[in-house]
């Protein structure tokens, strides 16, 4: 268990999360604001991790997808270019969501925020049972998701 205190412990540890990410990636936050995807390491990460294809998933399950297409160009490439792999949604506002942000890889590493508002945070690479835990609230939230982020846009 390694606690996090800045906004770059929490990006390095996402990294090590991302690296170790053999499968499926999930992320439930509320925005990207944090996670700096766009830099262009961790963006090659995710691209490589797209490229890799063999049922890989990148599942980003947001409160707020407002300003996921301004802020984040090369995210969207990424959807434009792997939108069988990744995937963003807006959580359902009408239905509760925890006060907790977390990123899981595969069925093992856990990045763990128990407060979405602050950045502190706690990054667990090998723990299965918090994982399936995290799992089971992530997946029902992303099966109530209304809204998905699209890379294109309608009528052009």
């Amino acid at each position: 268990m390694n606690a996090l205190e800045t906004p770059a412990e929490l990006r390095a540890a996402f990294d090590a999360l991302l690296a170790a990410t053999q499968r499926r990636l999930r992320l439930y936050d509320h925005d990207l604001s944090l996670f700096d995807l766009d830099h262009a390491p961790r963006h090659a990460a995710l691209r490589a991790l797209c490229v890799a294809g063999g049922g890989r998933r990148i599942e980003l399950l947001l409160d707020d997808i407002g300003r996921v297409a301004g802020d984040h160009p090369r995210l969207m490439q990424l959807l434009r270019d792997f939108g069988h792999i990744l995937e963003i949604r807006q959580a359902d506002p009408d239905a509760p969501r925890p006060g907790q942000a977390f990123v899981l890889a595969d069925r093992h590493g856990v990045l763990l925020r128990a407060d979405k508002a602050a950045v502190h945070g706690v990054l667990h690479p090998d723990d299965p049972g918090s994982a399936v835990a995290l799992h089971q609230d992530f997946e029902g939230m992303w099966q109530r998701a209304p809204a998905a982020v699209s890379a294109t846009t309608l009528g052009l």
